[in-house]
């Protein structure tokens, strides 16, 4: 039994070496593959221990014992079964050697059939098997035919761990360049069929189904099917969080822009807020629902042309206010007044509506006064663009002169003008302004004494 429990660490490792490598070779079909080594592993090495064992027990008829020992012990009613457990360790030595020694032949042929150099793997195995045959026919002479299996194993153990990674299959990423060109030249149906090739190689790549969806959307006119690509898309296990949301802002962006559709543009955007509630990209995703029109209308409304104002200061400001606005009834103002605070409501920061709201209040309800309080709200903005800040000063001198004639307070919101944007076209107009101003006072005191 001694001899049985020493033999069996060496079969053990020899198991579990060739798993190793097996497990390697065929990582891909890794349930499958374990099933198969596990069934050749019983087969290959408990096989002929069973046979070796019933052949010594003289229990098949015409088949002598094959050791004279145990053949003897038997007839004189010895202890002939010690005499056969002993003679089950060599056995499962030599055994198991063989059986790993056929595993690794095996594995170095499918090695061989799965390498794409052929030269390279032809010069790893001569190098390898020129190498070690010094130490493969050393063993082989010490043991003779006993240690063929351990010979062997000296060769294709290391033949095999180096020249695996040759059988190992680069993945080559998906190429749309000849998609791209296609597209390019207006060809979308074949641009289509290249995207489609490439994604037969690689299913799970996001790039590609994403040009595919944009092919849909922007060349086909076929928003649903776009719609339809990125759900499924979002739906694969490999798609990461950013990828999901660059995928769903893009269709929220298509729904915008070529369907003129914000509710289906705020369901894609949504869709988001509901993977990953309190996230970065939850809260990007709900600021741009906040801002979508609520409805195709409203978004129609809004891509109408408009007249924009150009709020540089001219040698008129200080003429009494006529037809600056168009002309508006008091509902069609609290309207527009009303749209303005409720934007304002949803985003605080929202410039142009403040913007709009403080033109309306000073313009069409002669709320001056509130009026620049809404400037200096935008003005205490963090970081406001300098050619917009120069223009809300503007406005506020402007209003102090037309509708205020407070000559004083305009007077100070042109040198603050000047002394933050001096480079801007209002602070030259300013200063234009602010000079002609001073003349006038001058000469209006200077004239008596004249």
């Amino acid at each position: 039994m001694a001899a049985i429990l020493s033999a069996l660490p060496v079969a053990v490792v020899f198991v579990w070496l060739s798993y190793d490598y097996w497990q390697r070779l065929f990582e891909a079909e890794r349930p499958a593959v374990r099933r198969q080594f596990l069934a050749w592993a019983a087969k290959g090495l408990s096989v002929p221990l069973v046979v070796w064992v019933i052949i010594n027990c003289g229990v098949l008829p015409g088949m002598p014992i094959l050791l004279p020992g145990i053949a003897l012990a038997k007839s004189r009613g010895g202890d002939w079964m010690r005499l056969l457990a002993q003679s089950c360790a060599p056995v499962m030595l030599i055994t198991s050697s063989y059986w790993a020694a056929l595993t690794f032949g095996w594995l170095q042929a499918g090695i061989a059939g799965r390498v794409q150099d052929r030269q390279e793997y032809k010069a790893a195995v001569i190098f390898w098997a020129v190498l070690l045959l010094p130490l493969a026919s050393l063993v082989f002479y010490l043991f003779r035919a006993g240690g063929l299996g351990f010979a062997l194993l000296v060769w294709l153990v290391t033949i095999v761990h180096f020249t695996r990674p040759l059988a190992q299959k680069k993945k080559t990423p998906p190429s749309y360049a000849r998609a791209i060109a296609r597209m390019k030249f207006g060809k979308y149906k074949d641009a289509e069929l290249e995207v489609l090739h490439e994604l037969e190689k690689c299913e799970e790549d996001f790039d590609g189904w994403l040009m595919l969806a944009e092919l849909y959307a922007r060349h086909f006119h076929d928003l649903p099917e776009a719609d339809r690509t990125i759900r499924e898309l979002c739906g694969q296990p490999n798609v990461t969080g950013i990828q999901i949301s660059l995928a769903l802002h893009r269709l929220a962006d298509w729904h915008l822009d070529l369907g003129a559709d914000p509710l289906s543009a705020r369901s894609a955007l949504a869709e988001i807020c509901q993977r990953w509630p309190g996230t970065h990209f939850a809260k990007m995703a709900q600021l741009r629902i906040n801002q979508l029109p609520a409805c195709r209308e409203h978004l129609l409304e809004q891509r109408k042309p408009k007249t924009f104002r150009l709020p540089a200061l001219r040698d008129d400001l200080d003429v009494a206010p006529a037809n600056q606005t168009a002309e508006m009834s008091s509902s069609e103002v609290k309207t527009l007044a009303d749209k303005c605070v409720e934007k304002l409501r949803q985003n605080p920061n929202d410039a142009a509506a403040r913007e709009k709201f403080a033109i309306l209040l000073a313009e069409q309800l002669g709320q001056v006064d509130l009026a620049i309080e809404q400037l200096e709200l935008l003005l205490a903005m963090p970081d406001p663009a300098e050619q917009k800040a120069a223009e809300w000063l503007a406005l506020a001198a402007a209003w102090r002169m037309k509708y205020q004639q407070n000559w004083d307070a305009a007077r100070l919101a042109l040198k603050r003008l000047i002394q933050l944007y001096p480079q801007t076209p209002q602070a030259f107009a300013a200063q234009r302004r602010l000079s002609l101003v001073e003349a006038e006072e001058k000469f209006r005191k200077t004239r008596p004494a004249n």
